[in-house]
């Protein structure tokens, strides 16, 4: 059993989504795992007291979330020095992986960290929590990609399995540290 952070961005609730199924499906494999959003970290969690991490972050108009990258720019060292996955939610990873990727890399060289696993999954399109500009903006892309143009509606691309799948390759390969017994809160 592993004591595993899971720290996301989320605009409009996928990534979320995404990460709390992950952790749920870490949790039922032995492991402990707390979830924090990575703009609301209490200032008493010790990145270092976990045995392993999981960043995840939502691409939109061509970035990550900004409170995400700092977060891994403060603790990119801590990161680096034990397993930990990075999880991008990409509208182009359904239908452009080779763009999903390219986020997936810069966000690697901007934060110099190297997780032990990186993926991109597919988001979804989330027409009724958008403002009516991006919602007119995204209507266009996706008309112009032959995706969903209803905004009467929310779309999901995810392919949930394929998540499945990456949580059952996390809760093997993130496994005990031997001898780690410190609490994740400082005291």
């Amino acid at each position: 059993m592993s004591r595993i952070l899971m720290v996301y961005g989320s605009t409009y609730g996928q990534t979320e989504r995404l990460t709390r199924r992950i952790a749920d499906l870490l949790r039922g494999a032995g492991h402990l795992v707390d979830v924090y959003r990575g703009d609301q970290v209490p200032e008493a969690v010790r990145v270092e007291a976990y045995d392993e991490c999981v960043v995840a972050a939502s691409v939109l108009m061509g970035h990550h979330q900004r409170y995400v990258r700092d977060f891994v720019l403060r603790h990119a060292g801590t990161l680096n020095a034990r397993p930990s996955a990075f999880i991008s939610v990409c509208g182009a990873s359904a239908n452009a992986p080779w763009q999903a990727q390219e986020y997936l890399d810069a966000f690697r060289r901007e934060t110099g960290w190297q997780p032990r696993l990186a993926r991109s999954f597919a988001g979804g399109v989330a027409y009724t929590r958008y403002p009516w500009w991006l919602r007119w903006y995204m209507q266009r892309i996706s008309r112009r990609k032959g995706l969903p143009t209803d905004t009467t509606r929310d779309w999901d691309f995810t392919e949930w399995g394929e998540v499945d799948r990456f949580a059952a390759e996390l809760a093997k390969i993130l496994g005990p540290v031997p001898g780690r017994s410190v609490s994740p809160l400082s005291a």
